[in-house]
């Protein structure tokens, strides 16, 4: 009996440490908006052949609880017009907030300015307000920065002429924000910026590469946003630092242009 009750807790251990050794580094909550119609976040990731903890439906229910391991949260293109995601994101301001402080990596892309003007689960030093402008017109203003570079070298010609349906590059520019450094900008614009909070950071994007990968116009469209996907998820990696076996960065850095 008392062999196999010990029996018993060895085989509950064992599933117990399975289950801790798989939450993974990345976080995710992703939508099928009502304009794509794919969750195209979740299927960029399987198409890498990267691990995630999807986070979607416990924040449906008004939880948004990150695991140890969870050291990047990635919030897919218009998943803010599913309007419970959207208000159960706000509700968990400080969750998200804290999670950065303590090192982790959040990054937000395109999301429509009806759905979320104002990026409310923001921390009072940083704000971005997003607006209904589209353009195909752009500026990278930080060449060197990683994001652009590893690793794939992406430049001006990279971004230019990406679109679905009748969106531009640039879909819903950020139109106001305070305590971000701007990395690209359109007509004078955030586009793309990134501010350090705590030992974290919030990486905030008027851009879609998730959904324009999967259903781009074009097939320079899709290459070009999966190449940028790869360089984000190269970046945010580097940045959080996460101790693992198999990083995605040693996956990125062996991948060419």
């Amino acid at each position: 009996m008392l062999s196999r009750l010990f029996v018993g807790c060895c085989i509950l251990t064992l599933i117990l440490s399975i289950m801790a050794i798989q939450a993974a580094e990345i976080a995710i909550v992703d939508f099928a908006d009502e304009w794509t119609k794919v969750d195209a976040l979740r299927q960029t990731l399987d198409e890498f052949n990267v691990a995630y903890d999807d986070l979607t439906n416990a924040l449906e229910g008004g939880q948004l609880h990150f695991e140890a391991e969870n050291r990047i949260f990635l919030i897919g293109s218009m998943t803010t017009n599913n309007a419970v995601l959207h208000q159960n994101l706000d509700k968990n301001a400080q969750a998200i907030q804290d999670f950065v402080k303590n090192g982790g990596v959040v990054w937000e892309p395109t999301q429509a300015d009806q759905n979320e003007t104002n990026v409310d689960w923001l921390p009072p030093e940083l704000s971005c307000v997003r607006s209904d402008r589209d353009s195909p017109d752009f500026e990278i203003l930080a060449a060197d920065h990683l994001l652009f570079n590893k690793p794939h070298r992406m430049n001006a010609e990279s971004f230019k002429d990406w679109g679905f349906g009748n969106w531009p590059t640039v879909w819903e520019v950020i139109a106001s924000q305070n305590g971000f450094d701007v990395l690209m900008e359109s007509l004078g614009d955030p586009v793309i910026m990134e501010a350090i909070y705590g030992k974290g950071k919030f990486l905030m994007m008027a851009i879609a590469p998730d959904k324009y990968h999967v259903v781009g116009n074009d097939g320079n469209t899709k290459d070009m946003a999966k190449l940028f996907m790869e360089n984000l998820l190269n970046y945010v990696e580097e940045f959080a630092a996460v101790e693992a076996h198999d990083k995605l960065t040693t996956r990125w850095a062996n991948l060419k242009m």
